[in-house]
């Protein structure tokens, strides 16, 4: 099963939150939650944030940590079932894709500057010939 949607990672979600209810006779931490599903801390902060602004699962600050229950498991059907789309990954790819723009502007005003230089070493060479030839 591919996790890359948010619908289906709020299943997953919400299926650990009630196995470890089960299991442990009490609500689960956010860490709890990562060790079932085997994702990282942020990415187990990240949906849980999400889930909670959605009012799928609630968030109950404990001494203990942060404890998450199941608020409403019906809103998931409301989550579009389309891949998240990554929004760093996205803002990489558009800042790389200016950089090679202006990396590419900065070559091209090189080579011009460089012809600029070309050129007027050229004339200043040929007006030194023309003056020596004249003082010949």
């Amino acid at each position: 099963m591919k996790k890359n949607n948010l619908y289906t990672l709020a299943h997953l979600v919400v299926a650990a939150i009630r196995i470890h209810e089960h299991k442990h006779s009490g609500p689960p931490t956010i860490e709890n939650i990562c060790d079932t599903l085997t994702i990282s801390l942020e990415e187990g902060n990240r949906l849980s944030l999400k889930l909670s602004e959605m009012q799928v699962i609630e968030a109950l600050e404990k001494p203990g940590g942060t404890r998450l229950f199941v608020k409403n498991h019906i809103r998931i059907e409301d989550i579009a079932r389309q891949p998240e789309i990554n929004n760093l990954q996205s803002e990489l790819d558009q800042f790389k894709e200016s950089r090679k723009e202006q990396i590419n502007k900065i070559k091209s005003i090189q080579s011009e500057q460089a012809e600029k230089k070309k050129k007027l070493q050229e004339e200043l060479d040929q007006k030194l010939k023309n003056i020596m030839k004249n003082k010949k």
